[in-house]
């Protein structure tokens, strides 16, 4: 199974407390990680091809309208490229109409689906990765609760997200910025 190979990990993943107990349903920010859409990895992509016939019936549109008409061409994306998500009424195609979440990551959950069908921009956030470096995205709305800045004893950024970023990156020498990574 292929993986994004990075070479270090920001500090503030292992200092910035993660999803609170209640995790994204506890936030009042309406989805806000969805109102740019998403960056979906090629490999996601044909999964979410494969099951095309269950996502255009609940989506009631075909899922060539989901997506821009390029790919990106950047190579540390798994399946080493990535296409964007179109908008379709200011928000990601995948978004759930009737309330807070993702299609995709509900047919995931309820079907038993691989993971890898979720794009990992959208695993992982709050964490994003560039040039080998992950990183907390900068610009997150301060009514999400996918960072807890003051939940005393909350787990950080690294132990909310850690099954996402064991599956998705490859560290390459196995240690983050003098850490040992299962630290």
């Amino acid at each position: 199974m292929s993986k994004i190979e990075i070479d270090g990990v920001a500090e503030e993943i292992f200092n910035q407390n993660g999803f609170a107990e209640k995790g994204c349903f506890n936030s009042e920010c309406k989805d806000a990680c969805c109102r740019q859409g998403c960056d979906v990895d090629k490999e996601a992509y044909e999964l979410i091809f494969l099951y095309r016939a269950q996502l255009e019936n609940m989506l009631g549109f075909p899922l060539e309208e989901c997506f821009e008409t390029r790919w990106s061409g950047q190579t540390d994306f798994l399946g080493n490229d990535s296409i964007s998500s179109t908008l379709r009424n200011g928000t990601c195609p995948f978004h759930l109409s009737f309330g807070k979440g993702c299609l995709l990551w509900q047919m995931v959950i309820m079907e038993n689906l691989p993971r890898r069908m979720i794009p990992s921009t959208c695993r992982l956030y709050p964490i994003t990765w560039d040039k080998g470096m992950m990183r907390v995205i900068s610009n997150i709305e301060k009514s999400c609760s996918c960072i807890e800045p003051s939940g005393a004893g909350a787990a950080s950024l690294w132990e909310t997200q850690k099954e996402a970023i064991e599956d998705i990156f490859l560290i390459r020498d196995g240690r983050v910025k003098g850490r040992e990574k299962d630290k």
